[in-house]
């Protein structure tokens, strides 16, 4: 493996490689936490207590977007470009950027390297991860600058903003192709005050969109355009799943929440027709990781705000900047329900045949989940007090594992032990259930197989 890291040698002899994924990240937030205690990053000149730039770091780094601080009007520029740098590695990852700075520098990667960048980025094969990676670096870069160029001329010269303008338009690019949903609008507004701008609108959306489908999809696309062969027929299986997925579920969420809210004088009522349109698309789009709100969602009748639940536990393709059990297991999961429901064995899309492990993997994500969504509700629920209802807990802690950060204005008001259920909940969103419980077990094959008895379900 020739001159391999000896620190890494180490590390790889104390943790396995889902251990230091998670670790990786945990360093990430403690080293941004420390930063924004300093007095430098906030406008007070006192810094952050430890748990609100505990909670502050964890949420960029983990790209969700909740937060106990008003980001527009409490921090620095110092602070406000810590929280944009965080947001940036938490979207891309962290052995991605090492890596495409170790090529940079001229190092080999080495094979335990390698390794590393295969389970941060979720592949199923070693072969081709630099390259990968190296591709991931150059389609966030294009994007982000094309998109931030556009609102930062928009900020600049058609609202008038100056150089502040450009700030905001680079700054807001990142935050949303990272599908972080922060914004430094001030006074917790978001992008409230732009529901009715279609530059924002279409440029924030298109940027949650590209950086939900994930870089394979983009990876597959980028290649379909170089062969000038564009055929339906010809995209991966995992492509054509998360390009119908999203579609459908971007389709149908804008219909439902026009129509849920169109009459109501607190969102939507009060809009032209097209606005309120592009605000239910808008709101569609982003409630899948990103975060970012043109309506005040503390008025969302709550039939709007299942909906929002749910496409935030759903969330954005698998390999993306986004989170939530991600749509490639969603649509496994219900295909599998389906064939199930008729009796076949095999689950079969896209005249494709999905690999068993694949829909079991679908089957355990989904369920964990679950539970961990209904054990942190359970929680908050508890040192609630009756203060909230349920379905504002139940928003509050999907938006944080989905790492969506969508708010509805109870965030800064929980108790201490409150945002430590959020901040775990954060955390273990962006690096993933089941590398969060596999970093604390074992795994390997039972060899012993004990004999079968029928019971009775259902």
């Amino acid at each position: 493996m020739g001159k391999e890291n000896k620190f890494l040698r180490w590390l790889g002899e104390v943790f396995n490689g889902t251990q230091l994924v998670a670790l990786s990240f945990m360093l990430v937030i403690l080293a941004g936490a420390f930063l924004f205690t300093l007095p430098i990053s906030t406008q007070n000149g006192e810094g952050l207590t430890f748990l609100d730039a505990m909670f502050t770091a964890t949420s960029a780094t983990c790209v969700t977007g909740l937060t106990v601080i008003d980001v527009g009007n409490q921090l620095t520029w110092f602070g406000k470009m810590v929280l944009i740098v965080l947001i940036q590695i938490g979207g891309l990852g962290i052995m991605t950027m090492t890596t495409v700075v170790m090529v940079i520098a001229g190092r080999k990667v080495s094979l335990r390297e390698r390794l590393l960048l295969q389970e941060s980025m979720s592949q199923t094969e070693i072969s081709g991860v630099v390259r990968i990676a190296i591709n991931i670096i150059k389609y966030t870069a294009c994007i982000e600058f094309v998109f931030g160029t556009i609102l930062a001329l928009h900020f600049a010269l058609v609202k008038d903003m100056g150089w502040l303008g450009v700030m905001y338009g680079y700054w807001h690019s990142v935050s949303a192709f990272c599908n972080a949903g922060f914004d430094l609008m001030g006074d917790y507004k978001s992008l409230i005050d732009y529901s009715g701008d279609v530059v924002v609108n279409l440029s924030i959306a298109l940027l949650i969109t590209l950086g939900g489908l994930g870089f394979m999809v983009l990876e597959d696309i980028k290649r379909a355009i170089k062969k000038k062969d564009l055929s339906w027929t010809k995209f991966a299986l995992h492509t054509k799943i998360v390009l119908v997925s999203s579609v459908a579920l971007n389709v149908i969420g804008t219909v439902l929440l026009w129509l849920f809210e169109s009459d109501n004088p607190y969102t939507m009522g009060n809009m032209s027709l097209f606005d309120s349109w592009m605000a239910a698309f808008f709101q569609a789009v982003s409630a899948r990781t990103a975060g970012f709100n043109t309506v005040d969602l503390m008025h969302l009748h709550d039939s709007s705000l299942f909906i929002l639940i749910i496409w935030m536990f759903i969330g954005a393709g698998s390999g993306s900047t986004g989170g939530g059990i991600k749509t490639t297991t969603f649509v496994v999961l219900m295909a599998s329900l389906w064939y199930m429901l008729k009796g076949q064995r095999d689950v079969v899309m896209f005249g494709r045949r999905i690999d068993e492990k694949i829909v079991d993997k679908s089957f355990v994500i989904t369920v964990l989940c679950m539970l961990w969504v209904m054990c942190a509700t359970m929680a908050l629920l508890v040192i609630n007090h009756e203060n909230y209802p349920f379905v504002d807990i139940l928003f509050e802690v999907v938006s944080g594992f989905g790492t969506v950060g969508l708010g509805i204005g109870i965030t800064p008001d929980w108790a201490p032990f409150g945002k430590w259920i959020l901040i775990l909940t954060m955390y273990i969103g962006r690096i993933g259930i089941l590398t969060f419980i596999l970093s604390f077990l074992s795994t390997g094959n039972n060899k012993i197989r004990f004999p079968s008895e029928h019971i009775n379900i259902g």
